[in-house]
């Protein structure tokens, strides 16, 4: 625990295990035993087996022959998150109007520690080619709209969230050095917008801009296509204007509902 937070009298060291707990469950690791958590997380065997059996009790986790797993109902809290981003839902027709415009699939994200969250899609019928639903999340690094959330960040912060991060090699497209992702960033800065050619999923590509809401550039929206469908230079001279557009609409309903 930070010296900032163990000063804090009204800081909940037991919430703040609670929910390192739910974290630590992962796709990659959907199952856990109580010593597992306990080691991971450095908690002791009693303290885990409390938080673990508050979690069954309140319905967020089940335990068979002495593994634990997340419930379905832990999605309540992401969808908490998502409903109290009241621009995300009024942004909805917008962007199924540009996704339509531009036959792609057309989504806002947000900036969670080193990821990207998509809090709203919309998607042309017959662009379906990798289906990504709200609540997905992706290594910012390695998508256009990470990229640009990354840029906007001030230069300590930034900092912050880059060091000691391992780049994953997703596809052989994927940023394959620090050094190389700190040059886009600095491109990216520059013009304002960020390309992902095929880096997260082959034969897809998108382009993204930052959203402005509530004086910050919080968000971004992107457009995404295949790469049969729209070549690099296409994305900058038929999307770009379109989601530039689009945005401005977007800003406009941020400024009137927050």
């Amino acid at each position: 625990m930070s010296t900032t937070r163990a000063n804090d009298d009204e800081f909940i060291p037991s919430l703040e295990k609670g929910l390192a707990v739910i974290e630590l469950f992962s796709s990659d690791n959907p199952e856990w035993t109580l010593t597992q958590i306990s080691r991971e997380l450095q908690l002791t065997p009693g303290s885990t087996r409390r938080i673990l059996r508050t979690l069954e009790l309140l319905g967020y986790a089940v335990s068979n022959e002495g593994r634990f797993r997340l419930t379905a109902r832990v999605l309540n809290l992401g969808f908490a998150y998502l409903a109290s981003q009241p621009f995300a839902s009024a942004a909805r027709p917008l962007l199924r109007e540009l996704a339509t415009r531009l036959s792609s699939s057309c989504i806002i994200a947000v900036l969670d520690g080193r990821d990207v969250v998509y809090i709203a899609r919309e998607t042309y019928v017959k662009f379906d080619h990798h289906f990504v639903h709200v609540g997905a999340r992706f290594p910012a690094y390695a998508t256009a709209p990470g990229k640009v959330l990354l840029a906007a960040l001030p230069p300590e912060e930034l900092d912050a969230r880059l060091k000691e991060l391992k780049l994953e090699a997703f596809t052989p497209n994927t940023v394959p050095s620090l050094e190389a992702l700190r040059e886009q960033l600095t491109l990216t800065r520059e013009r304002g917008w960020a390309i992902n050619d095929q880096e997260i999923f082959l034969g897809q590509r998108s382009i993204s801009i930052p959203l402005t809401i509530s004086g910050t550039q919080s968000a971004a929206i992107l457009a995404a296509t295949s790469v049969s469908q729209m070549p690099l230079d296409g994305l900058v001279s038929e999307f770009l204007p379109a989601l530039r557009s689009t945005a401005e609409e977007i800003e406009k309903v941020a400024s009137v509902l927050l």
